[in-house]
């Protein structure tokens, strides 16, 4: 589930990786949705394994997720293990989550 949507601004994309080397980069699993409520529910079939989730709400529907001055995102963001990074982009082990059991519920929580 993501929280703290804004409601009717634009799409909220979340993001699954499961390497290191392409967190951010390249994922294996997507979901675009509309933001029609302060909490969205979102459902991946994964196979067992360690992701890191990301989440952002594209404000402006430019299909990018922005940023402003110091490379800061400019539009609300967040992670799973509700990582939310202070002075340098997150890393995978920050966000990572061992999803061994089917049916796991994971929240992010946009700031």
């Amino acid at each position: 589930m993501v929280k703290n949507v804004k409601i009717g601004k634009g799409n909220v994309f979340i993001s699954a990786y499961n390497r290191d080397d392409l967190f951010l980069k390249q994922s294996v699993a997507e979901k675009n949705l509309l933001a029609t409520s302060t909490d969205l529910e979102f459902e991946f079939d994964l196979p067992q394994g360690v992701y890191a989730l990301s989440a952002y709400q594209d404000i402006n529907n430019n299909k990018k997720l922005d940023f402003g001055i110091f490379h800061i995102p400019s539009e609300p963001t967040g992670f799973s293990n509700d990582f939310h990074p202070k002075f340098s982009a997150p890393q995978f082990k920050d966000a990572a989550i061992n999803l061994n059991q089917p049916a796991k519920e994971i929240v992010i929580e946009l700031k």
